[in-house]
């Protein structure tokens, strides 16, 4: 895929990262903020707001309610710390909050993984044939749902 080359951040350093560029956006960086985001970063797959919020709560040790969460993770797709997966209504921390692009999700149907690839000819083009229709502010989403090759392989 023709894309451009980034650093993903993982760890601590995602959490520092994720914090730097909601700050550089001028939000603050609460400890609500920090609890979600570190929540969706503890997770390899995408993750519901649900999840989320019932993670953040068994670490604050109090209910946490969904809609606070909701709330939370549009400020962090608004400001590019997470993505969402439109078509499972989750969402996945994203491993370069500084850098701003189109992204394209391969999806497994059978064990829920989500790679995130780039390729920015393909959602250029999209973007130019959208705009060419009329349209503004476009933003693609690009979702690919199939086998990732660990399940491929149990097939």
């Amino acid at each position: 895929m023709s894309g451009h080359h980034h650093h993903d951040f993982a760890g601590d350093r995602l959490i520092e990262a994720a914090r730097d560029a909601l700050v550089a956006s001028g939000e603050q960086w609460t400890d609500m903020r920090a609890d979600v985001f570190e929540a969706l970063a503890g997770r390899d797959r995408p993750v519901s707001a649900y999840d989320v919020a019932e993670s953040v709560g068994a670490r604050r040790g109090k209910r946490v309610a969904a809609n606070s969460v909701y709330r939370i993770l549009d400020l962090f797709v608004r400001t590019n710390l997470a993505r969402r997966v439109e078509s499972a209504n989750a969402y996945v921390a994203n491993t370069h909050p500084g850098c701003r692009h189109d992204c394209i999700f391969l999806i497994c149907d059978l064990c829920g993984k989500a790679v995130h690839n780039d390729d920015d000819k393909l959602t250029g083009a999209l973007r130019l044939a959208a705009q060419a229709a009329g349209f503004a502010e476009v933003r693609p989403v690009v979702e690919i749902r199939g086998h990732c090759a660990e399940c491929a392989s149990g097939d």
